[in-house]
């Protein structure tokens, strides 16, 4: 889709008045508008100009406005061609009315389309048109045409200007006809004696032999075209018995239509490679309750197979009270012993370094509140510059006004995927840091991981007997039915875990960060260790795309709970995302059988959301084109939204990325990424911010030590040396204050 495509989109949505969805699609022949479904469908004409679109546009629009929602065809005993053409009459007169603008635009347009024959009557004889025809030239091509009419038609082009109602459309739909019949019944009657046999009555003889002056005139001027020095009313005449043949055209179809039709057809002929287009939605009635598992649900399962795991562990329990004596025999204390230190040391170590954040974003809040304060007098005298009043004039005290911060919000979306266990350790540190510095300052936070795998947890849940390992893949789509031209999350495969919240109280959230911290800890290589992963917290797919879409639901609802003015979005994560699949009709070999199957969204898809109007381009892959116009689509619908991105990427695979995610040249941002092993992408695709990080950077951990008591200027240089390492985390929390503050 173009760029003009998507303002002629636009354009159709002001003018209805009404979020419009407009499909711009390769293989459609002229514009045309489904009432019931509010889809106005708009060729992709390769020669049309602004001038045309406008024109198919408010066209379109008019019957979007105007034009029943209901079968009107079970109404009218005559052709629907003689319904749409007075029709078309009426909805672009009461378009002109409510927008007089458009009456040169349509002028215009009509007249640049027959310029090009667009109806097909260049050296035609207009007098041999039927009259639906004629008034059809009449209302769009305008007086330039010098249609013909005798004063008897003449009452049927005044009523059809006049028409307002869709009844009055219809009535006078139905009396064209009538008069179209019966002007080709009477001219059938004139003709008969000319071709009847000689064995017919006498009376059909007689008029054979004994033809009238009217007859044999009116045949010689319609056969040479000939009449310029006519009487009126011979002239009414020809015109009459002219307009009954229709040359040889079906009087039950509109010639000028249908010509038009077939005309507009050959403008797409440089598009007859062009794949149709499918669009797809976002999920109607998507379930987020059964997506989102609360942080409760999620550490009360931690908490609870903890507990499993430490009685059942019979064999442990002499190990631990004959050779690890300060345990005292407590085998909880014992298994967790070396996480557990490590948590500790990385809180202790921590500290200072979230400190540091909150008395960084306090400086820049309140230089920014500052930066947009205003003063005022105050109309009081200042009595300590009165003395100055000689060469002074401003003798009266000021005020200063600061402006209210907006409030703002934090989620965070983390990458729970296979692929993160070399980096998920070290990533969750950032965030236990970030979550950190957010309770700190007050800031509404929460942690999601999406993953694949708490489908598990909910089956067992469901039969306490059935293995996990043995029900992994079964798919139960009684819940989650996909449905036809939306996107499928199932919502029984796919789970947004609430890992940490700022809901929390102090003591649940030291709970959280542990729980979380043991996840983590388990896949730094730590093969000695005597627990496993929580059952449902394994690593697993990715289903970002699954998890973005899930933003349109969660977003909203962590506003309203909290009262904010502003979301930032932060999404980590270190690949593309799982393809996702959308709701598709299929049949079986055989053709008998209709179903619907998942189809993955790709090139042959575009994205259009019912709730904004926007209809977003055609996809060129089914991974970054996907994803990044999920993120566009996540943010146009929440206005206000941030949406950042932190890709973690091994050293040599920056390009791949930029070129995927960045209109920006790699080899402008190489250095940066070689020096810093963290690089800020410019010109992202779809995110606010995009930020791409070294995986080995990650391990680096580089201490913030300040003396106590010291000045200023120290610690801004402790800061900055801190920041120019080579340890990534700092990359991420000094954007980070940058973002919310």
């Amino acid at each position: 889709m173009t760029l003009q495509h998507e303002i002629k989109g636009n354009l159709a949505r002001l003018l209805a008045t009404e979020n419009l969805i407009v499909e711009h699609n390769s293989t459609c022949t002229t514009a045309s508008f489904d009432v019931q479904r509010r889809v106005l469908e708009l060729p992709q004409w390769d020669f049309a100009t602004n001038t045309v679109y406008d024109l198919l546009v408010g066209h379109e629009v008019g019957h979007a406005l105007y034009t029943p929602n209901y079968d009107w065809t079970q109404d009218a005993d005559c052709p629907k061609d003689y319904i749409n053409v007075i029709e078309d009459v009426r909805i672009e007169k009461l378009m002109k009315r409510k927008y007089p603008g458009l009456t040169k635009t349509f002028a215009r347009g009509y007249a640049e389309l027959d310029d090009r024959d667009f109806f097909e009557i260049g050296g035609e004889n207009l007098k041999t048109f039927l009259l639906i025809d004629r008034i059809n030239l009449n209302a769009k091509v305008g007086a330039t045409a010098m249609i013909p009419f005798t004063a008897e038609e003449m009452v049927f082009v005044l009523k059809a200007e006049s028409t307002e109602t869709f009844e009055e459309v219809i009535e006078l739909a139905k009396e064209v006809y009538a008069y179209q019949k019966q002007m080709e019944e009477n001219a059938a009657k004139e003709s008969l004696p000319n071709n009847s046999s000689k064995e017919g009555t006498g009376e059909l003889e007689n008029q054979q032999s004994e033809p009238t002056p009217e007859t044999e005139e009116t045949d010689q001027t319609s056969s040479d075209g000939s009449g310029d020095d006519e009487e009126e009313g011979e002239g009414d005449d020809d015109i009459t018995e002219g307009s009954t043949r229709g040359g040889d055209h079906n009087s039950e179809q509109s010639r000028t239509q249908k010509a038009f039709d077939e005309q507009t057809k050959k403008l797409n002929a440089n598009n007859y490679n062009s794949r149709t287009i499918s669009y797809v939605e976002l999920p109607k009635n998507l379930n987020i309750d059964n997506i989102v598992v609360d942080w409760t649900e999620v550490h009360d399962w931690i908490d609870s197979g903890r507990k499993d795991f430490v009685e059942s562990a019979e064999h442990l329990k002499d190990f631990v009270s004959k050779n690890v004596p300060e345990h005292k025999g407590n085998v909880e204390s014992f298994v967790y012993s070396s996480p557990d230190a490590e948590y500790r040391k990385f809180r202790k170590q921590s500290q200072k370094e979230v400190n540091y954040l909150v008395k960084e974003f306090e400086c820049r809040k309140s230089a920014s509140a500052y930066a947009r304060a205003a003063t005022s007098r105050t109309g009081v005298l200042d009595t300590a510059r009165l003395h100055t009043y000689k060469y002074n004039e401003d003798l009266f005290k000021k005020i200063t006004i600061l402006p209210d911060g907006k409030n703002h919000g934090l989620l965070f979306v983390l990458d729970w995927s296979g692929s993160m266990a070399p980096t998920i350790y070290s990533t969750v540190k950032q965030l236990l840091n970030l979550t950190a510095f957010c309770k700190k300052v007050q800031i509404p936070f929460e942690v999601y991981a999406f993953t694949n795998e708490w489908r598990i947890v909910n089956r067992i849940k469901n039969n306490p007997n059935t293995q996990p390992g043995n029900y992994r893949w079964e798919r139960d789509n009684e819940e989650s039915q996909p449905v036809i031209g939306e996107i499928y999350v199932d919502s029984n495969n796919f789970n947004m875990v609430n890992l940490i919240s700022s809901r929390s109280n102090a003591r649940n959230y030291e709970r959280q960060c542990i729980n979380v911290w043991r996840e983590a800890w388990l896949y730094q290589g730590h093969r000695n260790s005597f627990y496993s992963p929580t059952v449902g917290l394994e690593l697993s797919g990715t289903p970002l795309n699954e998890a973005i879409v899930s933003l349109n639901s969660i977003i909203p609802t962590f506003k309203q709970e909290n009262d904010l003015e502003k979301v930032n979005v932060c999404i980590l994560t270190d690949g593309e995302s799982s393809m996702i699949t959308y709701g598709r009709k299929t049949y079986s070999y055989d053709g008998d059988e209709e179903r619907i199957s998942c189809s993955r969204m790709g090139e042959a898809n575009a994205l259009r959301d019912r709730k904004t109007g926007r209809v977003y381009p055609q996809f060129r892959d089914s991974y970054t084109e996907v994803t990044t116009t999920l993120i566009t689509q996540v943010k146009d619908r929440n206005p206000g939204v941030n949406i950042v991105g932190f890709r973690i990427l091994p050293g040599g695979h920056l390009q791949n990325f930029v070129h995927r995610y960045s209109t920006s040249n790699y080899y402008d941002i190489q250095k940066q990424w070689r020096k810093d092993k963290a690089v800020v992408i410019p010109n992202p695709m779809g995110f606010t911010e995009l930020y791409a990080l070294q995986d080995k950077a990650l391990e680096n951990e580089v201490e913030f030590e300040v003396k106590e008591g010291a000045k200023k200027g120290d610690i801004s240089r402790a800061f900055k040396k801190m920041l120019g390492s080579k340890s990534n985390n700092k990359k991420i929390l000094s954007s980070f204050i940058g973002m919310v503050s």
